[in-house]
């Protein structure tokens, strides 16, 4: 992995400093892949759009957030980098946050589809071993179900999300019948892997195994 800067911006909130860091470059080796679309990857660490101030916990868009300064990650520090090297980052949401964000009002379709895409993956996140496995709580089956409305299934990566959500809704043949359509190379083995569960009539997220 190759760092980028570290972007030093104030909360819109509170007017606290939080430090943004970014990424150049990155690779998945040693990834898990999971049927819901979330990579666990540390050579390529997420890069969240929506955090939680660490100073006043309010929820707010990174890129929304005034620059401040940055910070480069090979160079020496000059005198205004050393004012920020306390700067810590701001906290990943909760399943809570990200419905909390979604209860507030109406939101652009592009975020309205991260959010309830991030609640999602935060849901499953204690679901994702097989000795966790459990069922969705009704405000997690109410979000899923609004998030399969946003979903293009002419775009084959929508369809294919689309295909996953219905089979965690249990709703297995409108999974399958999303499955049978043509998918590229790149997304084949994917959707194989999810048509499968489909069959089995497994309603749990998974991790994929990739030949």
């Amino acid at each position: 992995m190759r760092p980028g800067p570290t972007v030093i911006r104030k909360c819109s909130a509170c007017g606290q400093l939080i430090a943004e860091h970014t990424i150049v470059s990155g690779n998945t080796f040693g990834a898990r892949f999971w049927t819901d679309g979330k990579r666990d990857a540390s050579m390529l660490p997420d890069v969240p759009w929506l955090v939680k101030c660490a100073h006043c916990g309010a929820h707010i868009w990174i890129d929304e957030q005034e620059q401040i300064g940055e910070i480069e990650p090979w160079g020496p520090m000059g005198t205004n980098d050393a004012k920020f090297k306390d700067v810590g980052p701001p906290a990943t949401p909760s399943l809570q946050d990200y419905l909390t964000t979604l209860a507030k009002g109406v939101l652009p379709r592009e975020k309205e589809k991260y959010l309830r895409l991030r609640a999602w993956w935060a849901g499953n996140d204690g679901r994702r071993e097989k000795d966790r496995a459990g069922t969705m709580l009704d405000e997690e089956l109410s979000n899923l179900r609004s998030f399969v409305q946003l979903l293009d299934e002419a775009d084959e990566n929508d369809r294919i999300m689309k295909a996953e959500a219905m089979r965690e809704l249990g709703r297995f043949a409108e999974a399958e019948a999303l499955l049978t359509k043509p998918f590229s190379e790149e997304l084949t083995q994917a959707a194989a892997i999810v048509s499968d569960f489909t069959r089995q009539k497994i309603q749990d997220v998974r991790e994929m195994k990739f030949q």
